[in-house]
C-alpha cells in the first residue's frame, strides 16, 4: 500500500510541475507580445528656410518599439513624414529609423536655404545623408551620400567648399584607406 501511495504522489507532483511549466511559457509569450511603444515627437528649429523672414520649424513624429529600436508602421510601409511650419511642404522618407535635420547656407546660389538630413538606416551606424533645397514651393533633393555616424561630431563638416563648388562629404562603406578608416566620398552639390 505504501508503494502505491508513493507512486500516486510521484505521478501527481510530476503532472503538476509540467502544468506550471506550460503556464509559465504562456505568460512569457504574453509579456513578449506586449511591446513597449513610445511616440517620439521632435521639434527642430531651423531658422528661415523659405525666406519669409520668419523662423521655421520641422516636426517629426514616429512610434518606436523600445525593445527592438524599430519603427512601428502598423502594417504599412515604414515612412517618416517631416512636416514644417508656415506652408512649407512635407518630405517623406522610407525605411528610416530616425532623422536629424539641420539648415545650411545657400549651396546652389538660388538665394534659398538648403537643409541637410541624416536618415538612420538598418545598417548599424550608417546614415543616408541628403541635401534638399526649397524651390518654388517644392522640395528638391540636390545631393545624397552615405555616412558613418557614431558620435555627434560625425554630423559636422559634411558640406565643404572647394574652389567655387560645394560638396557633400560621405564615406564608402565598402572601402577603407591604409589607416583602416572608411574612404571619403564627395558628391557635388
Amino acid at each position: 500500500m505504501k508503494i502505491r501511495f508513493l507512486i500516486l504522489l510521484t505521478i501527481c507532483f510530476g503532472c503538476e510541475t509540467k502544468t506550471k511549466e506550460k503556464v509559465s511559457k504562456a505568460n512569457e509569450t504574453k509579456e513578449y507580445n506586449k511591446a513597449k511603444i513610445e511616440t517620439e515627437n521632435k521639434k527642430i528649429f531651423l531658422g528661415d528656410v523659405n525666406n519669409d523672414k520668419i523662423n521655421d520649424t520641422a516636426f517629426i513624429s514616429l512610434k518606436r518599439n523600445l525593445e527592438t529600436d524599430e519603427i512601428e508602421c502598423g502594417g504599412k510601409n515604414c515612412v517618416i513624414n517631416v512636416t514644417f511650419s508656415k506652408n512649407i511642404p512635407e518630405i517623406s522618407f522610407d525605411q528610416s529609423l530616425g532623422l536629424v535635420i539641420m539648415k545650411t547656407e545657400d549651396l546652389d546660389n538660388d538665394k534659398g536655404n538648403e537643409i541637410i538630413i541624416f536618415s538612420r538606416t538598418n545598417e548599424g551606424w550608417w546614415n543616408n545623408i541628403y541635401v534638399w533645397t526649397l524651390k518654388k514651393g517644392k522640395w528638391e533633393e540636390i545631393a545624397k551620400t552615405k555616412g558613418f555616424i557614431s558620435e555627434n561630431k560625425d554630423f559636422e563638416n559634411r558640406i565643404i567648399k572647394e574652389k567655387k563648388h560645394f560638396y557633400l562629404i560621405g564615406e564608402n562603406q565598402w572601402k577603407e584607406n591604409k589607416n583602416g578608416e572608411f574612404e571619403k566620398v564627395k558628391s557635388r552639390i
